[in-house]
């Protein structure tokens, strides 16, 4: 579970220069193991990483001075303009079950097993999605992702037996606790809200949605974290960015299921 917002560093803020940070509700234990480390090795740094907002909230927050940064996991809207917006992380993104067994499945063949109402897994338990809201970013994922899944999303909204999901954490609590649950969500969140013994991931086309097959292109589905801020950043903002790129910055975000996009 993701705990409410935190302080992280040595130092009280008033001393500090702080940097704050929102975003998307899957990044949040990424940002805030990258946030302690960074504080830890700039003195007189300390990073604030608030829980709850969303990338839009993130975005806003960015755009009314509240946020020196915002992770999202969708690109800016024309209306969200004199803001920066890079892909700085991806992590492969995919479909999980609480279905210790759930098996592989043919790219070609998602949407139309989200859509089944009569679907089952290898052992004959019926399949329950878990949907998102319309505006989530991962509704629009999961849709560009495998064909025909924006349309099959739709018909699924129809079913008055389909639970939606309202946050990240939300999606996951909710997949560990129904049975034959099927749902779209990254490996990052997986690893860092402890997720791993309790969902399992299926494999697509016999790829499994791990680090390395990401990284060779075995496994081709991800979700990229854009690291959004003010068109002209900030020194702690750029310094922020340069750990991230850096080896320590790197090896976090690998072993929490991630891989640096920059540099």
């Amino acid at each position: 579970m993701v705990t409410t917002a935190v302080c992280l560093g040595s130092i009280s803020s008033s001393q500090a220069d702080t940097l704050r940070i929102g975003g998307t509700g899957s990044a949040t234990v990424l940002m805030q193991r990258l946030g302690a480390s960074f504080a830890a090795s700039h003195a007189d740094t300390s990073v604030e990483v608030i829980p709850g907002l969303g990338s839009s909230g993130g975005i806003a927050a960015v755009l009314d001075n509240v946020l020196d940064l915002a992770v999202s996991a969708r690109p800016l809207k024309p209306a969200e303009q004199g803001l920066t917006a890079i892909v700085a992380v991806r992590t492969p993104y995919g479909l999980v079950s609480s279905n210790p067994n759930p098996g592989d499945i043919a790219k070609a063949e998602v949407a139309a097993f989200y859509a089944n109402p009569a679907a089952t897994w290898p052992d004959g338990t019926s399949v329950r999605v878990v949907l998102r809201p319309k505006s989530e970013s991962d509704t629009a994922l999961l849709g560009e992702t495998f064909p025909g899944m924006a349309a099959a999303i739709e018909k699924i909204r129809a079913r008055i037996d389909v639970p939606v999901a309202a946050t990240d954490q939300d999606n996951l609590e909710m997949a560990s606790t129904i049975k034959g649950s099927l749902v779209g969500t990254s490996l990052t969140q997986m690893v860092t809200e402890n997720y791993q013994s309790q969902l399992h991931f299926l494999t697509i086309d016999g790829a499994k949605p791990t680090l390395e097959n990401l990284e060779s292109g075995v496994y081709p589905y991800s979700k990229p974290y854009r690291f959004v801020f003010a068109e002209e950043p900030s020194p702690l903002v750029r310094r922020f960015m340069d750990f991230i790129a850096s080896s320590e910055g790197k090896s976090i975000l690998r072993a929490s299921g991630s891989l640096s996009a920059t540099r």
